[in-house]
């Protein structure tokens, strides 16, 4: 009687703790199906909110000094790699000198017009002089005609010096455009940031080859770091700007920052961030938002994340 007593405490006491695990197991899976409908979860990466500047030379060269290095603070205009321009020096140089010579050489045409210039005046005085002297018989016909031959004279050689003036100075704005020319080609072998920013990755060595159809450099712009987050179409509609929410890594449960959806786009595209080949077939398309973070003081650039959007308002 006892063996039978103590067999059927046993059994009702494993009976009740079955149905205790049970009724645990039914409420894990009711508040993880209540969590699930609560919160959304995407695939993203951190960027800076101005995007990863790729910079490129605008001219093909070598390198001749780098003058950053990688994390290194730069501001726009800072000069970032120098590439050799010893030919668009000598350029420079040349055309600066021919701009000189013709400055000079217009001041020489300018003087001859201004001589002549003088010596017209007086032509056309003299020959008033000895009109007004023919008036009263004191002057010959031939001597008023020798001073207007003269006149004309003086009048010819002052078009010729004037003509020639205005072609040096015509010559010289040529020369100029063309030293400026110069000076932009030679300009553009000194690559600058366009940015304020730092300086993420340099892949070029001193006497290596640059060319425009490559980049050499990324730069992260000055700005707030946040998240790109691609949500599947299944779950797009129920993402809203101004929902909260909190990054963390892949396959972690642990958060990495909290943060606000401020932008969300406003249609579905394929996948682009992490796929494997860029003609990779996708099945589904997705919607991209950006998070704003409240701590990206120590995540990683490019880093890829989970985006975890709580839209558990959506059903008040």
């Amino acid at each position: 009687m006892k063996k039978g007593f103590y067999a059927f405490a046993l059994f009702l006491i494993f009976f009740s703790c079955s149905n205790a695990d049970k009724k645990k197991e039914a409420a894990d899976a009711k508040a993880k199906l209540e969590e699930s409908n609560n919160r959304v979860v995407g695939v993203g990466m951190i960027v800076p909110e101005k995007d990863i500047i790729q910079l490129s030379s605008p001219v093909n060269g070598i390198v001749k000094k780098i003058l950053k290095s990688e994390n290194d603070s730069v501001s726009a205009g800072t000069p970032v790699l120098e590439l050799d321009h010893q030919l668009e020096d000598a350029k420079v140089k040349q055309l600066g000198s021919e701009v000189a010579t013709q400055a000079a050489q217009i001041n020489g045409d300018e003087a001859s017009v201004g001589e002549y210039e003088a010596k017209y005046e007086n032509a056309v005085s003299e020959l008033q002089r000895m009109k007004r002297l023919l008036a009263k018989g004191a002057e010959t016909q031939q001597a008023v005609d020798d001073a207007n031959t003269s006149l004309k004279s003086f009048q010819s050689n002052l078009k010729r010096l004037q003509a020639g003036a205005d072609v040096s100075k015509s010559r010289l704005n040529e020369t100029k455009a063309a030293l400026h020319v110069a000076q932009i080609e030679r300009d553009q072998k000194i690559i600058l940031s366009p940015v304020n920013g730092r300086i993420l990755e340099l892949t070029v060595l001193t006497g290596g080859s640059v060319d425009t159809q490559q980049s050499f450099a990324q730069i992260s712009p000055e700005g707030k770091t946040i998240a790109v987050c691609e949500i599947d179409e299944m779950y797009a509609a129920k993402v809203a700007v101004g929902q909260k929410g909190w990054i963390r890594n892949v396959g972690s449960l642990d958060t990495l920052s909290t943060g606000t959806v401020y932008f969300t786009f406003s249609f579905l595209k394929k996948k682009s961030l992490f796929t494997d080949q860029s003609g990779e077939k996708e099945d589904r398309r997705v919607r991209t938002i950006k998070m704003l973070l409240d701590q990206p003081e120590k995540l990683l650039l490019n880093a890829r994340i989970e985006c975890v959007i709580d839209i558990s308002g959506n059903h008040k």
